[in-house]
C-alpha cells in the first residue's frame, strides 16, 4: 500500500500541508517551513520511503513539471548532425537535475499549429534554432506559453541563448591570415538558420581588416554542399583558387575535405580548412578539423535552466545570453599552436 503525505506527517510530526510544501519544494509560497521541521519531514519521508504522486501534484498546481523540447527538424533526434544532439543532451542534462521530465517534439513547422499545452501538458519549451518568424514562437506567444530558444535572433521580451557567432567568425579567419593565407574562402550556411549572417560577418570583416578580398560561397550545412562548392573553386586555375576554407560548419568543412582528397589536393598542405561546432565530429574527420568551439552542451544547459527557473518564479536577470566561443586547433589547417586566446565573454553583443 503505498505511503500517503499524512503517514508522513504523523512520523514527523508536521502538518500535512507542512510536508506537501517541503517535499514539493513549495516552501515560501504562502507556507513556511521552520528548518528542524523541514528535516524532520525529509527523515520521516526517507524512512517510510514516501514518493509524491505527480499526477496529483499536476492536478493540485495546475503545473506538469514537464519541459517540451523541440527540434528543427523531423530527424534531428538521431542523424549525423551532432549539433542537435549535444544540444538535446545538454538540455536533458538539466532537466534531470531539477526533476522535471522532457516531451520531445520534431519538425517544428509542421505541428506548429497543432501544439497546444493542455494537450501536451508542458509548462514550456525550449526551441533549437526554430525559424526567424516561424509559426512556433507566434503559437507559444498566442497561447502564454513560456519558451527559450538556441539560436534566435534576440527580440524584445524574449529568452534566448546564442553563441556568438560573429566573433567566431573573426577568429576562425584572422587564425588563417595569420598563417599567411590570403586567399581565404567562406562556404556560408543560408539565411533560415540565425548563425549564418553573423560568421559570414565576422569573416568578411577579418578580411577587410587584413586588406584582403572576401570569397563567399553558399553550401548549406551538410557534406554536399561543401563537396560541390570545394569541386568548383579547386577546378580554378592556380592563382584563381583558394587556399584556405572557413566553413560554415563541421559537416560542411569535411564535405571540402574530402572533395579536394579526392581531387589530389593535400590537406592542409594545399588547401587549409577550419569549420565551426567543434562538436565529436571534430575530431573524427582525416585530418582531425580545426574547429569554432561553441560549447554546444553548456547551451542546452543555460536554455533549460532559464526555462525553470522562469517556472519556479527565479528572476531572469539576463534573458538573452550570447555564449563564448573559442579555437580548438588540429591538424587540418596546418597550425601546431594557437596564435592568440581565443575566447570571447558571455553576453558580449551578438552582430546581426
Amino acid at each position: 500500500m503505498a505511503v500517503t503525505i499524512r503517514a508522513v506527517a504523523r512520523l514527523a510530526k508536521a502538518s500535512p500541508a507542512a510536508v506537501s510544501a517541503t517535499l514539493s519544494g513549495s516552501i515560501g509560497k504562502g507556507i513556511r517551513v521552520g528548518e528542524a521541521t523541514r528535516l524532520r519531514i525529509l527523515a520521516a519521508a526517507e524512512e517510510t520511503g514516501y514518493r509524491p504522486n505527480r499526477i496529483a501534484q499536476s492536478l493540485a498546481t495546475g503545473r506538469s513539471r514537464v519541459v517540451g523540447l523541440m527540434l528543427p527538424y523531423l530527424d534531428a533526434f538521431f542523424d549525423r548532425n551532432p549539433f542537435c544532439q549535444e544540444a538535446m543532451n545538454g538540455i536533458l542534462r538539466e532537466v534531470v537535475r531539477t526533476q522535471y521530465n522532457a516531451m520531445l517534439y520534431t519538425s517544428i513547422e509542421e505541428t506548429a499549429d497543432r501544439l497546444n499545452p493542455f494537450d501536451f501538458n508542458v509548462d514550456g519549451m525550449v526551441l533549437v534554432m526554430p525559424p526567424r518568424e516561424g509559426a512556433i514562437t507566434r503559437q507559444c506567444d498566442a497561447m502564454n506559453l513560456p519558451f527559450v530558444s538556441i539560436l534566435r535572433p534576440f527580440a524584445e521580451g524574449g529568452m534566448t541563448v546564442n553563441s556568438d557567432d560573429y566573433r567566431g567568425g573573426q577568429i576562425a579567419t584572422e587564425h588563417l591570415i595569420s598563417l599567411g593565407h590570403r586567399r581565404i574562402a567562406h562556404l556560408s550556411g543560408n539565411d533560415e538558420t540565425m548563425a549564418s549572417i553573423p560568421r559570414e560577418q565576422g569573416y568578411r570583416d577579418a578580411m577587410a581588416a587584413a586588406g584582403l578580398e572576401p570569397m563567399v560561397f553558399p553550401a548549406g550545412f551538410d557534406w554536399t554542399g561543401g563537396e560541390a562548392v570545394i569541386r568548383e573553386l579547386m577546378g580554378r586555375a592556380e592563382s584563381k583558387r583558394p587556399t584556405a576554407v572557413f566553413s560554415c560548419n563541421d559537416l560542411c568543412a569535411d564535405g571540402a575535405m574530402r572533395a579536394a582528397k579526392q581531387l589530389g589536393f593535400r590537406v592542409p598542405d594545399d588547401l587549409a580548412v577550419v569549420g565551426f561546432d567543434d562538436t565529436w565530429f571534430a575530431m573524427m574527420t582525416q585530418p582531425s578539423l580545426t574547429s569554432v568551439s561553441m560549447s554546444i552542451p553548456a547551451m542546452g544547459e543555460v536554455a533549460a535552466k532559464m526555462l525553470i527557473d522562469f517556472l519556479e518564479g527565479i528572476p531572469i536577470t539576463t534573458p538573452q545570453v550570447t555564449m563564448p566561443v573559442s579555437l580548438t586547433i588540429r591538424s587540418s589547417c596546418g597550425a601546431t599552436t594557437v596564435p592568440v586566446s581565443a575566447e570571447t565573454t558571455p553576453s558580449s553583443p551578438n552582430p546581426q
